[in-house]
This record gives structure tokens, sequence and C-alpha cells, in this order.
């Protein structure tokens, strides 16, 4: 049985990147949600700018071309925004059963199971979601009093001093921190009744996501590991991100280099969330071995 110390988070970032698959059928969501987002606006930004800003002298980025956006999207030819958002919380819920399927039964993957498992569990899944939004609004509220109770002793400030300040040092490092755990106390939690859903095939929402908030935070360790996951997974988006800023513009092998080093990106974070997602299997799993074991008596001598 995988642990949730850190050989089991050392196992669920090993599943995440193995399981390629799974992150390209993640991927191809994302893909298909940014061309309905930016195929409205295509035909009156070719119509502005032709279908080569480079061969009339213009770089991508130019200065010209970014400046005259603004008032062609004005015009009404701006990218869609809610539909295609709205579609990716969609699927990005549809997808869960999927992911919770490849990362608790392993074995050959199957794109006719994958989704067979999608969909059977589709339903539910939205509904925890929803019962564990309050989870998310109680979380939220700790990393508030806390901040509320730094600036009534004079330890921190609001407003400017706190949007624009470095929250890296002193009292703001605390107070980021706590914000962290909060956010991952929410996270882990829908996680793991994603597992519960799936692994004892709970019909009751309300029942996993209760017994899923009880597991987290009866799981300090594994709480916070989950935070430094979480923690890696921003640092290494970041960092890709920053690599994807500096390539420099002048060729179309050069935006081509961008273009795959932006999708590497989001394949990092895809692979990060089901490295999660392989987490939370790990620490279902470990408190049903250990109910086993303390159903059985114990383990068996010998």
């Amino acid at each position: 049985m995988r642990g949730t110390g850190p050989a089991g988070l050392r196992d669920a970032l090993g599943t995440g990147f193995r399981e390629w698959r799974t992150v390209a059928v993640l991927l191809g969501a994302n893909w298909m949600v940014a061309a309905l987002m930016v195929t409205p606006a295509l035909p009156g930004v070719l119509a502005t700018f032709g279908h080569a800003p480079r061969a009339s002298g213009r770089p991508l980025l130019s200065a010209e071309v970014l400046g005259g956006l603004g008032a062609l999207f004005e015009s009404g030819r701006a990218p869609s925004i809610l539909g295609p958002l709205l579609l990716l919380v969609v699927l990005q819920t549809f997808l869960t059963g999927g992911v919770v399927w490849r990362v608790c039964a392993g074995g050959p993957f199957h794109l006719g199971a994958f989704f067979g498992q999608a969909g059977r569990l589709v339903g539910r899944n939205a509904r925890l979601s929803l019962w564990l939004l309050l989870l998310l609004v109680t979380a939220s509220l700790v990393p508030l009093g806390v901040g509320l109770l730094l600036r009534a002793l004079g330890l921190t400030g609001m407003g400017e001093a706190l949007i624009f300040g470095s929250p890296f040092r002193g009292w703001g490092l605390l107070l980021l921190a706590v914000t962290g755990l909060a956010l991952a106390v929410w996270r882990l939690s829908l996680e793991v009744g994603r597992v519960l859903l799936f692994q004892d095939d709970l019909r009751s929402t309300r029942r996993a996501a209760w017994r899923a908030v009880r597991l987290v935070l009866r799981s300090p360790l594994p709480l916070v590991l989950y935070a430094l996951l979480g923690l890696g997974a921003t640092l290494a988006v970041l960092l890709a991100a920053r690599g994807r800023a500096l390539l420099p513009e002048g060729s179309a092998a050069l935006g081509l280099l961008a273009l795959l080093v932006g999708q590497a990106v989001l394949w990092i974070r895809l692979a990060f969330q089901v490295a999660g997602t392989r987490f939370a299997a790990a620490l279902v799993e470990r408190v049903d071995g250990r109910r086993s074991t303390d159903d059985s008596g114990g383990p068996s001598p010998g």
C-alpha cells in the first residue's frame, strides 16, 4: 500500500507524469475550450491585420498590432469568454471521474473506459463540488480572520500596503502560509471526496463530503505535504511561464517554439493535477487499510 509521507508524494508526482494519456485527454479539453474562445475573434483580426503580419514587416507582438486590438475588440469582435469558461468547468467536472479511475484502478489505459467512468460519476462529482463550496467559504474566513487579527495588533498593513508589499517576509509570510493551508484543506477534501465516490461507490454526496473533510482534518502531515505539492506545481508553472516569456521574436520557428513551451506549461499544471488526485487516493487507501487492520484485531503474527 502506498503511503502519504514523502515517499507517497514522490509516487504521486511519478503517477502524474507517467499518466501522459490521461493528461493528454485533459489537455485536449483545454484546447477545445481555447479554440471556442478565440474563434469568434479570428475573422476580425485577420480582416484588420491580414493572415501574416510579419509579411508586411510587423512582428506578431509589435506595439502596432497589440495597440490595435483594443479598438478591434471594442467594436464587438472580442474573444468569447463566459461561454467557454462555463464549458471548461463542465468538462473538468465530467473528466474528473475518469482521472480518479486511472489513479485508483491502474492497468492499461482505455479511452472508452475513461469516458465511461467519467459519465458514471459526473452527477455525483458535481453535487460533491457544490457541497464543498461551503467548506471553501469557511476555509476562506480563516486567513481573513488571521489578517484582521494581525492588522489589529499592528503587525501588518491593509489596503495598498498589503497588496503591493512583499508577502514573503515577516507576518506576511505567515498569512500566506495560512491561506495556502486553508486552500489545501478545501482542495484535498474535494479530491478525497471524489476518490470515496469511486472506491466506495457512495450515492450520498453529502456523506462523502463530510467523510472527506473529517479524514483531511485528522491527517495533518498529508495535508502539509499536499500543500507543498500545490506549491511545487505553482513554482513549476511559473518557471515554465517565465521561460516562455523570455523567448525572442523573430521567426516562424521561434513562434512555434513559443507555442510548444506554452503547451508545456499547461501540461505541467495538468500533470500536477493528476498527481494531487493520486495523493488523495493514497490517503484513502491508508485509512481503509488501517480500518481493515483494526477490524481484524490487529496484524496477524509472523
